[in-house]
Formats: C-alpha cells, structure tokens, sequence
C-alpha cells in the first residue's frame, strides 16, 4: 500500500512564518528571522482542547497543514514560539507535530498547532 502526499487541491492557503531566533533584542524582546511565505498548505480554524477532571483549556486556536511535498519554501524546521500570519491575523506556533510515512523515516506532512 503506497501513502501519498497530501493531495495539493486541498493545500489552498498561503501563510506568513517568521521563525523565533535565540536570544533577545536589548529590550528583552524576543527576535525573529525574515518573514517567509509558505505557500500550498491548509489553514483549518479548528479548536484544539484539553480537558481533565477540574477544567477545560484552549490548546490551539487553528491548525495548519505543511506537506512535506507540495508546500514551498520550508524552513530547515519548525520552531515553536515563532509567529504565523494568515489572513492579517498574527499567531504564535505552539505545537510542531511531525508525522512520517508509515514505512520510510521521511516526513510526510506537519500538523502546527498556533493559538
């Protein structure tokens, strides 16, 4: 059985990534790299929660889809904290989920969770 990329008619968003650098500016700011357009990838405004027995929390406001072989110009890799714009609206990377090819270790798509 052969797994295939995700099929690029559903990759039909474009994003704003601006990966989180190490260190800070002098005024304690955090720094980040150029922004880069990432394009061909899924934009899904879809709730992530975590519940247990007392509450219920907020895990991510969205999730972006970044295939492996159809979206363009990917970072080395993600890193959480940076910043994805899309649709004007700034959100902040909070989760990377790398998910491989069930028989190969190559990387299929990610999964970024932004809130």
């Amino acid at each position: 059985m052969r797994i295939r990329p995700l099929p690029k008619r559903w990759l039909i968003h474009s994003i704003e990534y601006r990966e989180k650098l190490p260190g800070k500016d002098s005024y304690g700011n955090p720094l980040f790299a150029e922004t880069v357009t990432i394009e061909n990838v899924r934009f899904d405004d879809t709730t992530v929660f975590s519940r247990d027995q007392t509450q219920t929390k907020i895990q991510a406001e969205a999730v972006v889809f970044i295939d492996s072989t159809h979206s363009t110009n990917l970072p080395e890799k993600f890193v959480e904290e940076s910043k994805i714009t899309f649709n004007g609206r700034e959100y902040t990377l909070k989760k990377v989920v790398t998910l491989y090819y069930p028989n190969k270790n190559k990387v299929r798509h990610w999964e970024l969770e932004v809130i």
